[in-house]
């Protein structure tokens, strides 16, 4: 049976999730990590996606991007996937898939759903037990605005206040309150508000 399409809204605030088959590792080491940070990079740089919060754990990956044209967004997500999926062919000498399915979405639908959202994508090492404190896992956002350190796959989006916000409070230590002020909050209640149905 075919899938039915995605209904997205013609420019969104999205949260990406993208996961792998039967919970297989996707990146073994740091030159996986850094493969994907790069082809991700060339598929999204010439593209009106901004990305502004994401994590790249061992078995999925939390993408949070504004696109200003979603009907763009799952041809350039395919190509992203399939790209990756070479390159770990290749490199591990893997036959089939390692992407479980299609990407999923959650349309964000304001400044506060926004924010908590980043916090839930940048505490998801700790609450997979991989790391006691944010800054401890090398492959997300957290670098960026706890610290200030460069990263290429962030571009702020002018016009946005939270945007604005954060950028301007880059390496700030209320970012880095904030952030930990989540682990406060109810696991089951934040998977339920920001995975895909």
């Amino acid at each position: 049976m075919p899938r039915s399409p995605r209904i997205l809204p013609p420019a969104a605030m999205l949260h990406l999730i993208g996961r792998s088959n039967n919970k297989m590792v996707l990146f073994k080491d740091a030159n996986d990590f850094t493969q994907f940070r790069r082809i991700l990079l060339r598929f999204f740089s010439d593209q009106a996606i901004f990305i502004h919060n994401y994590v790249f754990m061992h078995t999925h990956i939390h993408i949070l991007a504004w696109i200003d044209d979603t009907s763009c967004l799952a041809p350039l997500m395919r190509s992203i996937f399939v790209s990756y999926n070479h390159y770990y062919r290749r490199q591990y000498g893997f036959h089939g898939h390692i992407w479980h399915s299609r990407f999923r979405t959650v349309t964000i639908e304001n400044e506060s759903h926004w924010a908590a959202c980043g916090r839930y994508i940048e505490l998801n090492p700790m609450r997979a037990n991989i790391c006691k404190r944010p800054d401890k896992f090398p492959w997300s956002s957290y670098h960026y605005y706890a610290f200030g350190k460069e990263d290429p796959l962030l571009r702020p989006i002018k016009g946005m206040a939270r945007c604005e916000k954060w950028v301007k409070d880059v390496g700030s230590p209320d970012y880095r309150s904030f952030i930990l002020e989540g682990l406060k909050m109810d696991q089951n209640a934040l998977k339920h508000l920001f995975s895909a149905k």
